[in-house]
């Protein structure tokens, strides 16, 4: 009997992750097949456990002929094409399998929903489509020695979408930076001679990852030049790419004219109207952001999404609490952020946002209540967690919570001393925490610092406080990332410079962390360092008016 499904594999040191792979697949799919290019780790180890249909391949800088080569030693009726750093639901890949086998099709390739984690931690996604799926009638071939397509040698490709998502983690922060891939990538897709329109977005792509968004930008557009059709799939993806890369390098209005295009053209598509949104929220206009946002999730139901599904309810509330908050609007902000926490509980910055914001409308008890009910029982809650959610307040009170909670037997023993001197520091007991400090010399502050409940923004105000010169030579020792050198002269010697965005971002820090402390002596000092600054002051000021109308 014919298997009905091979999954095929190309595979090179993946050990951290193949496990998680095949974990998923193996009892469903038929067969198994897995080519390694040359592993020096387990991975060859870790693959026959799962399959004894493992074999060697000299690697030869082209993905196709890979692919094609584990094609070769399959027998299902179907080949479903997967990478290690992948995954998929058990019980989805068990409907999908009964499913391919039950029905007729007259489609031969078929389109998977790739999900994409990214960031640090995976807490964004992206979404894709890939052909993935495809008849095992030894007509059908990849093509393109990277970002490979699915060609029919008589040029019959019957081509649909299947009911099945795999999960991809391979472009979370840490896994892109230690497999070096951008630079691998980069050198295959230059080596293309005569480049199609996809090749500059796949190029694109690669410089976006790697942040360098006036080249995504160059490639993008070359693409979207010599493009043959602009319902292509990917001619949709590179616009969308495009319009973040020109938001991220202050083109805003060009973004604005290609988005303004697009929406006729691509009506249902969400990303354009967020990003639009994103735009005007950006631009401080409010009104025409609310409107988007409010749009989105009143139409989500007839809207898709072609990079993120994000962009269909958990950001829309998200922006939609910020911009709220802004205009004073109490009840609509908690509304928005709690369904967008609902969502995604994983993101700090957002409880911080409610904590302060029902710190300022209810009593202390009422606020325990509720951080004891609805975000400290949490399952996913640590009790280091919840102190960092805590502490990225600009609310005192929010802060001094630190020793409202009962943490002893989850938080180390540094820790718990971190927290007492972050505490003392938040009553103002300035030469309390710099005995205590000194008592215990410079190890003692390196090992409070690098749990970042007493940080460096917190020894920065003491130093200035205080005029502490020994905290000063010790601080300038740091290997501090962002570099902050102007920052420091700044702060230390008062020399008129210009910050870099990252040391501006700093300097706002301090000074929101000096108006939450309620000390006008550090006020006034600040205030004064921010005269000597030589950058454009209209973001500066912003940030102070705020801080000033929500200390009134």
């Amino acid at each position: 009997m014919i298997p009905v499904l091979s999954v095929c594999m190309i595979v090179k040191n993946e050990e951290k992750v193949l496990n998680r792979c095949l974990d998923s697949i193996i009892g469903i799919a038929d067969e198994i097949i897995i080519v390694d290019t040359g592993s020096s780790d387990n991975t060859k180890k870790t693959s026959f456990d799962y399959t004894d249909k493992v074999f060697d391949y000299q690697w030869n800088d082209d993905f196709s002929k890979a692919r094609n080569f584990a094609a070769s030693k399959a027998r299902g009726e179907w080949i479903l094409v997967m990478d290690a750093d992948e995954f998929v639901d058990r019980e989805s890949f068990i409907t999908f399998r009964n499913q391919l086998q039950d029905r007729l099709v007259k489609e031969n390739i078929f389109f998977v929903q790739i999900v994409n984690f990214l960031g640090e931690d995976g807490r964004s996604t992206s979404l894709n489509y890939h052909e993935r799926l495809y008849r095992n009638d030894g007509k059908i071939s990849y093509y393109r020695s990277i970002h490979e397509l699915l060609k029919h040698e008589n040029g019959v490709e019957i081509r649909g979408k299947a009911d099945l998502q795999i999960f991809h983690s391979g472009y979370m922060s840490s896994t892109v930076n230690e497999k070096n891939k951008s630079e691998r990538n980069l050198q295959l897709l230059k080596s293309i001679k005569e480049k199609e329109g996809i090749d500059y977005y796949f190029l694109g792509n690669e410089y976006y990852s790697l942040r360098e968004f006036d080249k995504a930008i160059s490639n993008y557009k070359k693409g979207y030049q010599i493009k043959e059709n602009v319902y292509f799939e990917w001619v949709q993806k590179l616009l969308i790419r495009l319009i973040h890369c020109l938001h991220y390098t202050k083109k805003d209005q060009e973004a604005m004219d290609i988005i303004n295009s697009c929406e006729d053209l691509f009506s249902n598509t969400v990303d354009f109207k967020f990003l639009k949104g994103k735009i005007y929220a950006n631009e401080w206009k409010s009104g025409e952001a609310i409107k988007i946002f409010e749009f989105i999730l009143n139409n989500k139901e007839n809207l898709h999404a072609e990079l993120s599904l994000d962009y269909l309810e958990q950001l829309p509330h998200r922006f939609l609490g910020e911009l709220y908050e802004r205009e004073g609007k109490f009840d609509l902000t908690v509304f928005h952020y709690s369904r967008f926490l609902a969502l995604n509980e994983n993101d700090d910055e957002i409880w911080t946002k409610l904590i302060t914001l029902l710190a300022n409308h209810s009593s202390k008890a009422d606020l325990v209540q509720f951080i004891q009910k609805n975000i400290f029982s949490r399952t996913t809650m640590t009790a280091p967690r919840f102190l960092k959610i805590l502490l990225a307040s600009h609310n005192i009170e929010v802060q001094r919570l630190v020793i409202e909670f009962d943490f002893e037997n989850q938080l180390t023993a540094v820790e718990q001393e971190a927290a007492k001197v972050k505490y003392m520091f938040l009553q103002k007991e300035y030469n309390l925490v710099a005995d205590t400090i000194d008592r215990n010399m410079f190890e003692y502050l390196n090992a409070l610092l690098l749990t970042n409940i007493f940080s460096i923004i917190d020894l920065l105000l003491l130093t200035l406080k205080l005029n502490h010169q020994k905290y000063k030579t010790y601080i300038k020792q740091l290997n501090l990332n962002p570099k902050v050198t102007s920052l420091l002269n700044l702060l230390f010697l008062n020399k008129r410079v210009k910050l870099s965005e990252s040391e501006v971002t700093v300097f706002i820090e301090l000074y929101k962390q000096t108006v939450a402390l309620q000390d006008e002596e550090l006020e006034n000092l600040f205030l004064y360092k921010k005269s000597l600054m030589l950058n454009d002051q209209r973001m500066l000021k912003r940030e102070i008016n705020q801080l000033i109308k929500d200390k009134v």
